[in-house]
């Protein structure tokens, strides 16, 4: 007999726990672990998946009532309580990282545990079947750094030729992925479409290098603002002019951070980081030189 999966200890709350203290364990747990907050990390995707699984049976009474059942008594054919994944790897509803402020579950509650609760609570055979479902698809929207910096509408046109407008997250990272469901692959009459899965890609800016939220540039200054300090003017990348102070004494390749000036997004907003270049003067009058050198020996430099 399968083991039974612990979702209790999948959302580190006790087996008595009430709905409250399990939603508030699962909205903390699950913003931890979002793939969106954990790009390329497979043990904290699988983390995730376990929270989702565990919170699909433990957040629904009926089902919750079953599990403990089961847990109490293995052999009393309750069957197996270990989903089975979705397309894309995720057992039940893709959860969207900005859904954990707001709406907590998706439309399809059941996701992939609707087969397996449906036999349960319902009177019909175990050998019924449901609808085909058609295929996900996947697809890529390449986004100027100007349109994933600002968000906003974009269309695309499906593969049956339909045309779909969709969001683009202010200041969205390349790499991110949304879900559109039902807009994937048909499976005739009776069956369930599909999801859609859009994947943005952000072209590279010449001026501006992204890190998270972050942005940094390099700004090249003369030998002598970086001696005596200077107030420079520079453009961030929402085009606003800024003033930057540089410090007297500031030395090459030195950063100076500028809070707030960075990436927007919906949750958060990065900063900018100034690399200082300092450019050294190749042609000097004889009188510049003569003074520079009688400086130079008055603090022992020569």
């Amino acid at each position: 007999m399968a083991e039974i999966t612990d979702y209790y200890q999948a959302l580190e709350v006790e087996e008595g726990a009430s709905a409250a203290e399990i939603k508030k364990a699962y909205r903390r747990l699950a913003r931890t672990y979002h793939p969106d907050r954990n790009p390329d990390d497979a043990e904290a995707e699988e983390r995730f998946k376990a929270i989702q699984e565990a919170y699909d049976i433990l957040s629904d009474g009926e089902k919750r009532k079953a599990y403990d059942q089961a847990r109490r008594n293995p052999f009393a054919g309750y069957g197996d309580f270990r989903a089975q994944p979705g397309p894309g790897g995720y057992a039940g509803e893709y959860v969207d990282l900005s859904d954990l402020f707001g709406s907590q579950r998706g439309e399809d509650d059941a996701g992939g545990f609707g087969s397996f609760f449906s036999q349960i609570f319902s009177d019909e055979p175990r050998t019924t079947r449901r609808p085909a479902r058609g295929r996900d698809v996947e697809t890529q929207v390449r986004l100027s750094f100007d349109q994933a910096l600002r968000g906003g509408k974009t269309e695309l046109k499906l593969a049956d030729g339909e045309p779909i407008r969709i969001t683009i997250p202010e200041g969205v990272r390349s790499g991110f992925k949304i879900r559109l469901k039902g807009h994937g692959g048909g499976a005739g009459p009776s069956g369930e479409r599909g999801d859609l899965y859009v994947t943005f890609r952000v072209e590279p800016n010449a001026r501006f290098r992204r890190e998270g939220d972050n942005l940094h540039l390099v700004e090249t200054i003369s030998a002598m603002e970086a001696i005596l300090g200077a107030t420079r003017s520079i453009t961030n990348a929402y085009g606003k002019t800024i003033k930057v102070q540089i410090p007297p004494g500031t030395q090459p390749g030195e950063r100076l951070r500028l809070r707030g000036q960075g990436i927007r997004t919906a949750k958060n907003t990065g900063d900018l980081y100034v690399e200082v270049q300092i450019s050294i003067p190749r042609d000097l009058t004889e009188e510049q030189r003569a003074s520079l050198k009688a400086w130079a020996e008055q603090n022992g430099v020569l």
